[in-house]
């Protein structure tokens, strides 16, 4: 029936994009071994890098079954940063695809998307979900290639540990840094 075929197809649909968005990381990460990156910075304001996530994870944070919040303080919003527009994207996709897969069993299914100034110098931009969390002593290896927080024989959500991994490196290669923490709620 047309039910199912619909069931079907948003499931092959579903594991497309993410076995393109996995092929995406595997290739990035292979350039990055072989220093083969190659970076084109451009000045963007924060507003425009909050429209820019806003386009590239509104779908699939939808799709999920989670809704989506997006802020970027006024006075964040006119600063200017030097970014790769493209890896950018991916570091925030591999973020959000995190924040799906590990707050699934949330009560909260929002993922909340911030900018701000630390201050005048950094600008910080936050993904945000309302799962679990992360236990205290994971919190740094989360960034490590291979690293899979958890037991083989407990873990729950699908990866490869590639994803984090590349977003420390790729956001390193653009002069910035990238930090995990247990937030409460």
């Amino acid at each position: 029936g047309e039910d199912r075929k619909r069931t079907y197809y948003d499931f092959i649909h579903a594991e497309s994009e993410r076995l393109s968005r996995l092929i995406d990381n595997v290739l990035q990460l292979a350039r990055m071994t072989r220093n083969d990156l190659r970076l084109a910075l451009r000045p963007m304001t924060m507003a425009q890098l909050t429209d820019l996530i806003r386009s590239k994870v509104s779908t699939q944070i939808e799709r999920a079954g989670f809704k989506m919040s997006v802020v970027c303080e006024e006075a964040a919003g006119s600063v200017q940063v030097k970014v790769d527009p493209d890896y950018f994207a991916q570091i925030v996709i591999n973020l959000v695809d995190n924040a799906l897969k590990f707050s699934a069993r949330a009560e909260d299914k929002t993922v909340s998307i911030a900018c701000r100034l630390a201050d005048r110098r950094t600008a910080v931009v936050s993904i945000r979900d309302f799962g679990p969390g992360i236990p205290r002593d994971q919190l740094k290896k989360i960034f490590h290639l291979f690293y899979r927080a958890g037991s083989e024989m407990t873990r729950e959500t699908v990866g490869t540990g590639i994803g984090l991994a590349l977003v420390r490196q790729l956001t390193q290669a653009m002069g910035g840094r990238v930090d995990a923490v247990n937030r409460e709620p």
